[in-house]
């Protein structure tokens, strides 16, 4: 604990001596004297930093901090957050809850969060986003460093709320403004799945899940929408298979639930090729018209985090260093459809459709990312 030592001057009045040591810069000591400050005024001072130093560990720089906040009228950044947040009304319950919980896992006990919102800069913002945290998760370590995108959705959130906060005259300016930027060069590197890939996955993944794996590779269906299939989505006419695309699993708290998929677009009918479509054909006899046409073996949907840490975290384990030179994420299999397609000069037109991407330039973006034998091609156009 801190102490004060108080002395009477020759000249009238009193100095008071703070003393502590810091558990960073070692003993230190702050005085004030009645010369400097009105009567009594200096002992008060006294008074009030060695309470903020008893109740911040004799760390200076966190007493400063919580001085500071505690003479700010302004809303803490957490405070603002929870405001933008109840005034969403466009997005999904389930969007909402995502955001609440991004707020009170990353934001609510950070010294960013506690912070009043006109005491913040832009140093603080980034000091805060290079020390985000996994809190839980079935494909990372709790404790970790967060992913890239993990922390771009947790960053544009609190953007976005700082924005709104603008707008209302609560803050001047947006501190958080253009700082994920620099985090562009740490990207990860996408993961090119071969179509003899894709084959080996389905043939090496425990085979329950087989035909699930064969139907992301052949459809490009994202996972949310393909665990949300129904018997009664998929018709088949003549040998060929037809994917009603109407839903997809959205976060919901800390649940699941269906809804309407991403984007209008994501509405959609796509269609099987000839082999896919003979296997659905034999796995839709064994269902009932309301059944899931993906099951894990208790019945139960194929629920995202048990799959990862149940089935494609331990194939991972199995094939990365071996068959594979890299852990692809599954989402990756959707990419790869897309990339197929357009190597075999598919119009972009129609492989926009077949996604459900709302413009083709997301379409292009997935190509540029993975595209191998274009890039090839153009290596032996030089000779």
């Amino acid at each position: 604990m801190a102490s004060i030592r108080t002395r009477e001057l020759t000249k009238g009045g009193s100095s008071h001596t703070v003393t502590w040591r810091d558990p960073e810069t070692g003993l230190k000591t702050r005085t004030f004297s009645d010369k400097d400050y009105g009567p009594g005024e200096a002992r008060d001072k006294a008074l009030e930093l060695k309470a903020f130093l008893d109740a911040n560990g004799n760390s200076y720089k966190l007493a400063a901090t919580a001085k500071v906040r505690k003479d700010s009228t302004a809303p803490t950044v957490y405070e603002v957050v929870v405001r933008h947040i109840d005034l969403l009304r466009k997005p999904q319950p389930g969007t909402i809850a995502k955001y609440r919980n991004m707020a009170a896992g990353h934001i609510a006990a950070s010294e960013l969060g506690r912070t009043p919102v006109d005491k913040v800069n832009k140093a603080a913002v980034i000091d805060w986003l290079d020390e985000l945290k996994v809190l839980q998760g079935a494909n990372q370590t709790k404790g970790a460093p967060l992913s890239r995108k993990s922390k771009q959705n947790i960053h544009a959130l609190l953007s976005a709320a700082f924005v709104t906060a603008v707008d209302a005259e609560t803050m001047t300016r947006n501190p958080a403004k253009g700082v994920a930027e620099a985090d562009l060069n740490e990207a990860r590197e996408a993961v090119y799945l071969s179509p003899e890939d894709l084959v080996m996955l389905a043939e090496r993944i425990d085979p329950h899940y087989s035909l699930f794996i064969r139907f992301l590779g052949g459809t490009g269906l994202r996972y949310s929408e393909a665990t949300a299939l129904r018997r009664r989505d998929v018709t088949i006419r003549d040998g060929r298979a037809a994917v009603r695309v109407s839903r997809a699993w959205k976060s919901k708290g800390k649940g699941e639930e269906i809804g309407p998929p991403k984007t209008k677009k994501a509405n959609r009918t796509v269609t099987c090729n000839a082999a896919l479509s003979s296997a659905l054909a034999d796995r839709l006899q064994e269902i009932e018209l309301d059944d899931f046409v993906f099951q894990r073996p208790d019945g139960d949907y194929v629920r995202n985090s048990r799959f990862h840490k149940e089935v494609w975290q331990p194939l991972m384990g199995q094939l990365v260093g071996k068959e594979l030179d890299r852990k692809p994420w599954i989402h990756e299999i959707r990419h790869a459809h897309t990339t197929h397609l357009l190597d075999a000069n598919v119009p972009v037109h129609v492989v926009q459709a077949r996604l459900g991407h709302e413009d083709p330039q997301t379409t292009l973006r997935v190509y540029a990312r993975l595209a191998k034998a274009s890039d090839a091609a153009a290596a032996d156009a030089l000779g």
